[in-house]
């Protein structure tokens, strides 16, 4: 995802529901309280860093679950955008339970 200043996402790869809405902790996207919206935000406040969310199901992509890696993005000295991953559901650390609970099938 690449995201303008504003917090409108600009470019996604799979154009799901939350391409071309707004992000932005002020404004009125659908998704701007999700995961990619706290990532977007943070990446904001904090360009410099990466940032990443818990798991989580995201609307947009079905509900499934997900997780987001932020940073801004600059051209030069100039913030001009932030960008945004998703890390699919397969990609997730799993728990001690979760192994202990698939060991015991």
């Amino acid at each position: 995802f690449f995201f303008d200043l504003q917090g409108n996402c600009i470019y996604s790869v799979f154009k799901e529901l939350d391409f071309a809405t707004n992000f932005a902790a002020a404004g009125t996207g659908p998704y701007r309280s999700s995961g990619l919206g706290e990532a977007y935000q943070a990446a904001l406040a904090s360009p410099e860093e990466i940032h990443v969310t818990r798991w989580a199901p995201y609307d947009p992509s079905k509900g499934a679950l997900a997780s987001f890696i932020c940073t801004g993005v600059r051209d030069g000295s100039e913030l001009i955008g932030v960008f945004c991953t998703q890390m699919p559901a397969e990609t997730r650390p799993i728990t001690v339970a979760e192994m202990e609970s698939a060991l015991d099938r």
